[in-house]
């Protein structure tokens, strides 16, 4: 890096977040408990219809400051992209095309505080406790690295993690993905799968690591690095045989002990659901490290607006770039809170012609597992809106001509409607009959304007 650029970690962001909106975080300095608290606090803001960043000075007897909710807000990640909100989509698309290879460093701010050997214990860090039903307390903003074990490539990825103990986690890779294609073929060989966990760090390398799904040869740091228009910049590990990034805030290494289980769980999920499904899989610690004054982050788990939003955020712009592919006349995706944005996608398209909606919606359920239900309208319909959906399906769809139902699919895991895995999946069109059909009633430009003018000025 440069000596005068700043730094990409997630203090620099804070920074430039509350200047150019000091409202848009909260500071509370009254001290809370670790248990219950800051969640309470988020969802009785989310209840509010607010999502500030919210930042806890004094957290138990923690002497680390938390920020939870930063995810909470979609403004905030095109800030971070530094996009127009409409633009948030279409640009996250077309980045993951772009990657920048990382670069190792002799040493970083990551290494202020290494610890290791008998000093080693998980509860210094403020790890809450959730909800209720929680297992008990969980790193819910975990980014796992770890290397291919046959092909040496780094991959990052989300995954929750329970504490068990001073230097022990339970965590669930029920992914199915790249880290547990690794986990898989290391423990046919008897063998340890060592990682860092990145806690804290700009929410562009959250974006090109962590949250991002590529194929399985994709080197995801060079990927933040694509994300970040930068090269990431790394320390080597100091337990393990994986790259730590420079200016995260913590970094925990350790590895996923073979053959070892754990009773992992139940943890509340993005479903509104705690589920006890896992991997039951072990993380074994071996190394603590942490900036100096280091900030932990957590994400808001359960149905919060932050988790769901992580969820949502990448896989619109993933299906996006799929469906525009082979349907230029795609003009939107929108994965709704309502279905947990993970299970249900709205598409809108421009004159689609006859059965192409149902083509799209198709390729949708194929190319997400989760999905559950498909909803293609026109792009007269706002699909940010459950309500204006709702008005297409009431006026524009007929049941017994417009709806299918796939039986016995693939699906997500941690529905809790599932069947041993298996889900059926739903497409209905709700885009406008072909023939003559009635237009919308609107209201002309300059009207709304003027009545614009008129209620900024007379309400109160």
């Amino acid at each position: 890096m440069r000596t005068n650029e700043k730094p990409f970690d997630l203090r620099s962001f804070l920074e430039d977040l509350e200047a150019a909106d000091p409202d848009g975080i909260l500071r509370i300095p009254e001290p809370v408990g670790i248990d219950f608290d800051v969640t309470a606090v988020a969802m009785e803001l989310e209840n509010r219809g607010r999502a500030p960043v919210i930042l806890f000075e004094k957290v138990g007897d923690s002497p680390f400051p938390v920020v939870a909710n930063l995810f909470g807000d979609r403004r905030r990640y095109a800030q971070a992209l530094g996009v127009e909100d409409s633009d948030l989509i279409e640009t996250w698309g077309g980045l993951g095309d772009r990657t920048i290879d990382p670069v190792v460093r002799e040493t970083g701010p990551i290494l202020d505080t290494v610890i290791t050997g008998d000093g080693l214990d998980l509860a210094a860090l403020p790890i809450l406790n959730h909800f209720a039903e929680d297992g008990g307390p969980y790193v819910t903003n975990g980014i796992v690295v770890a290397r291919d074990p046959d092909t040496g490539v780094r991959n990052a990825s989300y995954h929750r993690l329970q504490v068990m103990g001073r230097t022990r986690f339970g965590t669930s890779l029920h992914s199915r993905r790249h880290l547990w294609n690794y986990a898989q073929r290391a423990a046919r060989r008897g063998e340890a799968i060592p990682v860092s966990i990145v806690i804290g760090h700009h929410p562009l390398f959250a974006f090109g690591s962590g949250l991002w799904k590529g194929p399985m040869d994709a080197d995801e740091y060079a990927v933040a690095g694509g994300f970040m228009g930068r090269a990431l910049e790394l320390v080597a590990g100091v337990t393990v045989p994986v790259e730590a990034p420079a200016f995260a805030e913590f970094v925990i290494e350790g590895h996923i002990v073979p053959g070892e289980e754990a009773d992992e769980g139940p943890f509340a999920e993005f479903t509104g659901y705690a589920s006890a499904r896992s991997t039951r899989h072990v993380i074994e610690v071996s190394a603590i490290l942490h900036r100096k004054d280091a900030i932990y982050q957590d994400i808001v788990p359960g149905i919060s607006d932050e988790h769901t939003g992580l969820l949502a955020v990448p896989m619109e712009a993933r299906l996006l770039k799929v469906l525009r592919q082979n349907y230029p006349n795609v003009t939107g995706v929108a994965m709704p809170k309502s279905g947990t944005c993970r299970m249900h996608v709205y598409i809108a398209m421009k004159d689609p012609a006859p059965g192409q909606a149902k083509n799209a919606a198709a390729t949708a359920l194929g190319e997400d597992l989760s999905l559950k239900l498909a909803v293609v309208v026109d792009d007269d319909v706002d699909i940010a809106s459950d309500r204006d959906v709702m008005w297409a399906l009431c006026t524009r769809m007929q049941a017994d001509a417009d709806v299918d139902i796939l039986k016995n699919c693939m699906g997500a895991i941690l529905d809790p409607s599932n069947h041993d895995g298996l889900t059926a999946k739903m497409i209905i069109d709700a885009t406008k009959p072909a023939g003559d059909f009635p237009p919308r009633h609107t209201i002309p430009e300059a009207a709304a304007a003027r009545a614009r003018e008129l209620v900024a000025k007379y309400s109160t």
